[in-house]
């Protein structure tokens, strides 16, 4: 998938992340559709795409977050490079590596927003978010992995050139 399409894509993503999903909570959890995103773009993606696609999802999640500036880009970044480093050795055609790579991701991503936000001397009560918020949030995006995973796992497939034998 070319950056051309990816671009306004992961844009539609971040637009989503900001309006729509807060709209629809599941018993007052919502899901991170831009972790999904680079999750499934990690597990099925060229090597790379999950770190660029994070940085892109970052820094637009940034302009419509009250957070400190920086925090969505650096977090997501880092978890998309962390997914391309897994996806040479553990993610290609393993049946449980997506659950456990969304379930690992969610841990990653809320541990480090906690860690930044300390270090900038917001209030945080670690026990608490990490049980009552990322837990609840794990289970939830692993559950909604696959109606990421699978359309983008087609898409790539369908971008791919064929080989002719």
């Amino acid at each position: 998938m070319t950056l051309w399409f990816r671009i306004p894509f992961l844009l539609g993503i971040a637009i989503a992340q900001s309006t729509l999903v807060p709209l629809v909570a599941i018993a007052g959890y919502k899901v991170d559709l831009a972790l999904i995103v680079v999750v499934a773009e990690g597990l099925v993606g060229a090597p790379g795409t999950a770190a660029q696609s994070g940085f892109i999802l970052g820094v637009f999640l940034d302009l419509t977050s009250g957070l400190p500036f920086g925090i969505h880009t650096l977090v997501l970044t880092l978890i998309g490079l962390l997914m391309d480093l897994g996806q040479a050795i553990f993610f290609r055609g393993n049946v449980v590596a997506p659950p456990i790579a969304m379930i690992s991701a969610t841990w990653v991503n809320d541990v480090l927003i906690l860690a930044i936000l300390t270090l900038f001397n917001w209030p945080v009560d670690w026990t608490s978010d990490l049980l009552r918020v990322t837990l609840p949030a794990a289970i939830l995006n692993t559950l909604a992995l696959p109606l990421v995973y699978f359309p983008l796992r087609w898409l790539y497939r369908r971008a791919q050139p064929q080989l002719e034998v």
